[in-house]
């Protein structure tokens, strides 16, 4: 009875410092308003150092209608050489559309750089993650043009927007309904996010009245933001690769998307890694690993 006790005690000490060591650390900022909306908000892990260090801004997915913000990070990822920051944003089940989401992630990483003393960030290593809607709200971020306005009475839209590159996964990188229907196919629609973050209840209403919707599907979709100044762009997808798509959520992930993206960035200049699902697919030269290390540590 009295080994069978001990080793209880055993058992619950080793789940207990297991747990302890394995628990989610709190952010060191918790819940800070970076916009006027009531959703913009950001969870900061601040990386203690010397001298300032970059930051991997985490953009949550959900296709801009659900999710959520990181509230805890596990010990090792807070273990890499930087700080890491996670936001949260208007989203279509509370009321948002787009261009909202948009000007959130633009305004985050302005709301950074304002805060560059005070958390000890280098403002040249400013990387954005995230998967599906989050990545694709970090490409947007990562191809936009600079919206710093110097001239502001508000100190955060002072400063510049620009970022160092994004890492994303699942991402989509074009909003255009034509071209995802004849690149990954229509079945994608069964997803609403490539029509009802614009205000559309279908993809037929999307479609049939373009030209009202034409200005703001483009100006959310990366594509449309490339220019040869950009900065390098990971791309990993987790889905296999098949046209026409079979699935809706098979579409929304689609590699193709990753495809399209590496195509024009061939064309201009623009480094760009795309990473597939598949064991036959080839492994791009640079890894995620690589890529997040050489943008946010200089290795």
């Amino acid at each position: 009875m009295k080994l069978f006790l001990l080793l209880i005690s055993l058992l619950n000490t080793c789940i207990f410092v297991f747990g302890k060591q394995n628990a989610g650390v709190a952010p060191t900022v918790k819940n800070i308003a970076y916009g006027d909306h009531e959703k913009e908000k950001m969870n900061f892990w601040r990386y203690e150092s010397e001298g300032p260090v970059g930051v991997l801004l985490d953009i949550h997915g959900g296709g801009w209608m659900g999710g959520k913000k990181d509230e805890s990070k596990r010990p090792s990822q807070l273990q890499k050489g930087y700080h890491i920051a996670s936001i949260s944003y208007p989203l279509v089940n509370e009321g948002g559309r787009q261009p909202q989401m948009l000007h959130a992630a633009l305004r985050a990483v302005q709301f950074l750089r304002y805060k560059v003393k005070e958390w000890n960030i280098n403002p040249s290593r400013i990387v954005a993650t995230g998967g599906s809607a989050g990545g694709c709200s970090s490409l947007l971020v990562a191809l936009h043009d600079d919206i710093a306005n110097p001239k502001s009475k508000d100190p955060v839209e002072r400063q510049s927007s620009r970022i160092a590159g994004a890492l994303v996964a699942g991402a989509q990188t074009t909003m255009n309904p034509f071209m995802i229907k004849e690149r990954i196919g229509e079945t994608t629609f069964g997803n609403p996010m490539p029509y009802k973050p614009f205000g559309a209840e279908t993809i037929d209403e999307l479609t049939s009245n373009w030209e009202e919707y034409k200005n703001l599907v483009q100006q959310c979709s990366p594509l449309n933001h490339l220019t040869k100044d950009d900065p390098p762009l990971h791309l990993f997808y987790n889905v296999n690769r098949e046209f026409p798509t079979s699935k809706s959520p098979n579409g929304i992930h689609s590699p193709i998307f990753g495809e399209i993206m590496l195509e024009a960035c061939k064309k201009i200049g623009v480094e760009c890694h795309l990473q597939y699902h598949e064991k036959d697919r080839p492994l791009p030269e640079v890894s995620r690993e690589e890529f997040l290390n050489r943008l946010l540590l200089g290795t």
